[in-house]
């Protein structure tokens, strides 16, 4: 495509260094017989695409390259006039703990995608992956990020107008940094959560927070504490005695804050410790309204909340909570979830269906600042490139309050240079004929039977009479069609293909597993043989995908989860040459009766979040 000439007749010096970068990267260029270039402060954002120039008042910076991707749009798309953006700060947070941490050349075109948006947030998830001087077990063999790379990513996003906030953990969610036997026992609580009052915890959360200071110029920080669920339990308990866990976080979260503000950092956390303990069962989203004044009165001042919600689908459910959350005081802000953490393939329909009705509650509310989250849970197996499509609605809800798929589509072809078609395809590796969940959580079809056992198949009464092998096929055939116009784009969609040639080879084979006998023995090698064959190809674009956005750590996980499947299917081989030799100890293996793992007995299924929990019934 022929770059689009600009030229900044007239634009304030702190747009140039980020123009500069869009037009090295992002379709642009500079030429003085190119469209004209207006640009200055104002109140509020307001664009004039005018047919000799493009005037732009913003009142933050990523505003004027919003209006700039706006030349990008096709003439086809429908006609949706800009607006001042509902939401002060609107962005992502990305997963980079979950053993994929994104390169930092990676993060720079995602932070080019995010300025053509309009997007002016980036919260960078590092439990472990960022560089301690004196620490050198934290983030060890995991890919953890240098000062020097954060500081160089903080410049290059101020650049385009974006901000990076650090989102660490400073209490639970640290079992990698815990789990070394060189780590200090006295800062171990549970295997995953810090010693509350100790105080070399509170050294090593100093020596967190002085690194973080070092690397981002932001005074914003997420210091995490969510989900410490057995806080005190551990060794807390044996030292100490029982003590309500809100006491304890109220009292932790206080030293914390007291750190970061020495730093020059104003903190925000999760809010669901706080209510969990207003909840006669101990659950996030089913705190007693009003919340318990102790509860309340235990909220430290000057942390914001973070109020995270993935699920539901009913915005009276959003207004609830935000309601809930008000009677804190403070600030409360929204994080909701692009679904990249079910499994190889988000699930964008889910995302939608749970974004839309939240970010309607945000602005009903006056939330002034939301995020959608890309979590990698249980090995980052979805590429972070998948949580661009979800990017996109957050911004066009906000600046345009436009989401229909024609004009989502026109603007992520505008902001990432690709077609958004093979991105919503994505979802369909969850969705095959006949699965229905039976509750708000996706089914993440595509894992399970990806990891399912050849000769042991767990889901086999689940998915009794139904037929995947021609719906995978047919979408391989469609991704085939895809072309990348990045290596990293064509890199994703040469995985999406290998990945559905291989889940239709498992399916054939695992359909046709309860007709196996010494006659069709033969037919059984050649089909172990073909998911063998297709294996080997998805692994090698898998890890071509990985190493082309991530750093190489944490690959090796995949790796052993694939190179285990292929390990089973050798082993299926000689038990069928033994079968047909006559040898049939092999049918009592496959023949077990299998019982309902997955579903109820209407046949709704759960979704299923861990490799370990997919492969056997037997204790890894």
């Amino acid at each position: 495509m022929k770059p689009i000439a600009v030229c900044p007749c007239d634009i304030p010096e702190e747009l140039r260094e980020g123009l500069a970068q869009l037009c090295e990267n992002e379709g642009f260029c500079l030429d003085a017989a190119g469209l004209p270039l207006y640009a200055r402060r104002a109140e509020h954002y307001r664009v004039q695409h005018l047919p000799d120039a493009l005037r732009v008042e913003y009142d933050r910076p990523v505003q004027f390259f919003r209006a700039l991707s706006l030349l990008k749009t096709p003439q086809t798309a429908p006609d949706c006039p800009e607006r001042p953006p509902v939401f002060k700060h609107d962005g992502v947070m990305l997963d980079c703990s979950r053993n994929g941490v994104l390169r930092p050349e990676s993060i720079r075109m995602i932070l080019r995608k995010m300025a053509l948006m309009g997007l002016d947030t980036l919260m960078l998830y590092t439990e472990d992956t960022y560089e301690i001087k004196n620490r050198p077990y934290f983030g060890y063999l995991r890919g953890r990020y240098t000062t020097q790379e954060l500081q160089a990513l903080d410049a290059y996003a101020a650049a385009l107008g974006i901000e990076m906030v650090p989102c660490i953990q400073t209490l639970a969610h640290l079992e990698r940094a815990l789990h070394w036997p060189q780590v200090d026992p006295d800062t171990r609580d549970t295997e995953d959560i810090l010693m509350v009052d100790e105080p070399k915890t509170y050294a090593w959360i100093e020596d967190m927070i002085t690194a973080l200071r070092a690397a981002f110029r932001s005074r914003r920080i997420h210091i995490g504490m969510d989900e410490a669920w057995m806080l005190g339990l551990g060794n807390y308990r044996l030292r100490h005695g029982i003590e309500p866990a809100h006491r304890l976080m109220a009292r932790h979260l206080e030293k914390v804050r007291d750190i970061a503000r020495r730093h020059g950092f104003s903190p925000m956390i999760w809010s669901d410790m706080y209510l969990c303990a207003a909840s006669p069962t101990g659950e996030y989203y089913n705190a007693v309204d009003p919340i318990p004044e102790e509860v309340v009165r235990s909220v430290c001042e000057g942390v914001s909340l973070v109020y995270w919600d993935y699920f539901h689908e009913d915005g009276q459910d959003y207004d609830r909570m935000l309601r809930l959350h008000r009677q804190f005081g403070g600030e409360t802000m929204f994080a909701g979830g692009l679904w990249t953490w079910i499994g190889p393939a988000p699930a964008q329909d889910k995302m939608r269906r749970a974004s839309l009705p939240a970010l309607r509650a945000c602005e009903k509310n006056g939330v002034d600042t939301v995020v959608g989250t890309a979590w990698g849970d249980n090995g980052a197996e979805c590429s972070l490139l998948a949580a661009l499509y979800g990017m996109q609605l957050y911004a066009e809800y906000s600046y345009t309050g436009v989401t229909d798929t024609d004009w989502l589509d026109a603007r992520f072809l505008a902001c990432t240079g690709e077609p958004a078609a093979p991105f919503a395809l994505m979802s369909q590796f969850n969705t095959p004929p006949g699965i229905v969940s039976r509750n708000e959580n996706p089914v993440n079809v595509s894992k399970f039977l990806l990891y399912e056992d050849p000769l042991i198949p767990l889901y086999a009464r689940d998915t009794q009479g139904m037929h995947f092998c021609d719906f995978y096929a047919d979408l391989a055939e469609r991704f085939a069609a895809f072309r990348g116009q990045t290596p990293a784009f064509e890199k994703l969609y040469r995985f999406y293909e290998a990945f559905a040639r291989l889940m239709a080879a498992k399916c054939r084979w695992r359909e046709n597993l309860p007709a196996l006998c010494a006659e069709t023995a033969g037919q059984g090698i050649a089909l172990a043989q073909d998911c063998r064959a297709e294996i080997a190809r998805c692994r090698l674009a898998w890890e071509a995908l990985w190493e082309q956005v991530n750093k190489p750590f944490g690959y090796e996980i995949i790796d052993l989860r694939l190179s285990g499947l292929d390990g089973r299917y050798e082993t299926a081989i000689r038990k069928l040459e033994r079968l047909r030799g006559g040898d049939t100890a092999v049918l009592a293996l496959v023949r077990e009766e299998k019982l309902r793992v997955l579903s109820d007995e209407e046949g709704r299924f759960y979704g299923i979040g861990a490799w370990s929990d997919c492969v056997s019934a037997c204790k890894i």
